[in-house]
């Protein structure tokens, strides 16, 4: 982002991702039917969506703030699987959902949320991707998720360089592109978790899978130690705990619900 604009790294990184999807599975991209591309176009939709509102938003907002707005993705999900899929969100799931929204407000306690304009770009992005869950979620179990992918992919690429055109064209020349980055970008961040996470959202609730995601902002901090020497404060230690706690209470509440049945039963 230091030399590129981020409508260019959009579209190089979609663009990259596509063709190595593209080179390791063009026969499964053949045999494509209308209803995998129906659902590849309707989640790239949003998928595109929620990158572009997120650019748009982080051009005023600071880093912490879109991350945490980003994050009340999950806040939403349990609305827009109802309003889809006229599925009710579980006990487990709902308790999950509170405790990973207060593990992100402590994660964040210092980033002084008060609503600016970016912010209301946030807002959207976290609701494109919530609805991008649920999409994603319903398309993975009756579509091949490669080929959703692919296309979502696709769609992506395309819009990214529709905006760098109207831009006049790149920020910065080829030479000075870093390409390894957007190689990293492309191969691992996109071309190799896109299709796994199409993959596992098939076989996943969509709540439990945005409680999961809340646990991003944790990794993102550890990383960011490891590479930058950030450190991690108090409240991002506890508000990760707490964010950890969220997706074992979504995960095993099932599980320990049964269990007690069992007993009781006996």
């Amino acid at each position: 982002m230091r030399v590129l604009h981020p409508y260019d790294v959009m579209a190089l990184r979609f663009t990259l991702a596509t063709l190595i999807l593209v080179l390791l599975y063009w026969r499964r991209i053949l045999g494509m039917r209308r209803l995998w591309l129906w659902d590849g176009l309707r989640t790239g939709f949003f998928l595109t969506a929620g990158y572009l509102t997120q650019v748009i938003g982080l051009q005023t907002t600071p880093s912490a703030r879109s991350a945490f707005i980003t994050s009340t993705a999950l806040v939403f999900v349990p609305f827009v699987a109802y309003a889809i899929q006229r599925t009710r969100t579980g006990l487990g799931d709902s308790v999950g959902v509170g405790i990973a929204f207060i593990g992100l407000l402590v994660f964040y306690a210092e980033a002084n949320f008060s609503l600016r304009p970016g912010d209301l770009w946030m807002l959207a992005c976290a609701i494109f991707f919530a609805i991008q869950i649920v999409t994603t979620t319903i398309a993975s179990r009756r579509s091949d998720a490669i080929v959703v992918t692919v296309i979502q992919l696709t769609f992506a690429a395309v819009v990214g360089w529709i905006l760098v055109a109207a831009r006049g064209g790149m920020a910065a020349p080829v030479a000075a592109v870093p390409w390894n980055n957007i190689l990293y970008l492309g191969a691992i961040a996109t071309a190799l978790i896109l299709p796994l996470q199409t993959w596992a959202l098939g076989k996943t609730r969509p709540v439990r899978a945005g409680v999961i995601y809340t646990t991003e902002p944790i990794f993102a901090a550890v990383f960011a130690a490891a590479f930058f020497a950030e450190g991690m404060g108090a409240q991002e230690i506890v508000g990760g705990a707490i964010i950890i706690a969220a997706v074992l209470v979504s995960d095993f509440w099932g599980r320990m619900a049964a269990l007690l049945r069992g007993r009781v039963g006996r």
